[in-house]
């Protein structure tokens, strides 16, 4: 699993893929970037349904709210993602790279690895308290007939600040799709049942944030 995240981390980062370039307008125009100062980390964190739609990059899903925490630091951010609808509205992550709205009320929700020696920010449903602890990366298989094996996607999706925790753990709700893929980067791609999909959330968590990932990464 731990290879499994480092592959997918570094496909992220090989700007000269084709997934990750194109040519528009004549100029090299790049999909992923880095990213220094607030973001929220959803990799361990569930979503509920909204009840409303949220349109991504033309294609409509259903809208998920996710709590997730909110770290300083480096992290990758999708430049080409951008939709609509939902609870946020019109959001474009290239024309807003540092925050969905330019301010510090706001953040995008953004990857980073974690490994087993790192410790994130995590809700316990034990003690029912936000909790310091290392990221438990699991897969499962997609059968979206159930919360628990559904999946969704917050990666460069917009985010609101609304509490700090008594242990000064910052939270946002983050707006994405359910049932959608973080990759390809340019275009949303339903999930399907059977597919295996990896996340640090907690099983049992409904919506659990993470992405389907290709049979050739899962065997390497």
């Amino acid at each position: 699993m731990k290879k499994t995240l480092l592959l997918i981390a570094t496909a992220l980062l090989v700007s000269c893929n084709s997934e990750v370039k194109t040519k528009i307008g004549g100029q090299n125009e790049q999909a992923i970037a880095f990213h220094n100062g607030a973001f929220a980390f959803c990799g361990a964190s569930g979503a509920v349904p909204t009840g409303k739609k949220i349109t991504i990059q033309g294609v409509e899903f259903d809208e998920g709210c996710a709590i997730c925490p909110v770290l300083n630091g480096d992290a990758i951010s999708n430049l080409s993602m951008y939709g609509e609808g939902g609870t946020w509205g019109e959001f474009n992550v290239r024309n807003n790279p540092q925050s969905p709205d330019g301010t510090e009320n706001t953040v995008w929700s953004f990857f980073w690895y974690f490994s087993e020696t790192d410790t994130i920010p995590q809700f316990n449903p034990n003690t029912k308290e936000w909790e310091m602890a290392p990221p438990v990366n699991r897969s499962f298989i997609i059968d979206m007939s159930a919360p628990e094996t559904s999946e969704s996607n917050m990666f460069a999706m917009p985010g609101i600040i609304f509490d700090t925790t008594d242990t000064g753990i910052i939270l946002a709700k983050v707006y994405g799709p359910l049932n959608e893929m973080a990759v390809p980067l340019r275009r949303a791609v339903p999930t399907k049942d059977g597919e295996t999909s990896i996340t640090a959330a907690k099983e049992g968590f409904p919506y659990p944030v993470g992405t389907p990932i290709p049979p050739n990464l899962i065997t390497k």
